[in-house]
């Protein structure tokens, strides 16, 4: 285990703050995380996670989870232009978070099921 510990580590073991068998423990329960499919669950996780972690996005999501509105709606709730409001709106809707239907000229979003909104309604309610 030595060639594949670092110094550190060999330390905490060395003081009998760590235990060989865990941090060989540890070692295998990440092996998982570089599978290719974990990978891609990696990747979607940090795609939901960057889109929703802006304050503007934020306010959006939680103002969608109340009822489908237009663009402008949106750019007068919180005092957005609509370029701003739409490259938002974009970035929520390549996360998958909302959805955009059409109703003549007007776009109209409406927020989708996802334990991000659930999240973001959790922490903001405290």
């Amino acid at each position: 285990m030595k060639d594949r510990t670092t110094r550190s580590v060999q330390r905490l073991i060395e003081l009998g703050i760590c235990q060989p068998s865990d941090v060989e423990r540890a070692r295998d329960e990440a092996k998982r995380f570089s599978t290719p499919e974990f990978a891609m669950r990696i990747r979607r996780a940090e795609k939901l996670l960057g889109a929703a972690g802006d304050p503007t996005r934020i306010k959006m999501l939680l103002l969608l989870s109340e009822r489908e509105m237009c663009v402008c709606e949106l750019e007068s709730a919180l005092g957005l232009t609509q370029p701003t409001a739409s490259h938002h709106l974009s970035m929520l809707e390549q996360a998958e978070l909302v959805e955009r239907s059409k109703k003549e000229r007007w776009a109209f979003y409406r927020v989708r099921d996802s334990p991000v909104l659930v999240l973001i309604k959790e922490l903001t309610s405290r």
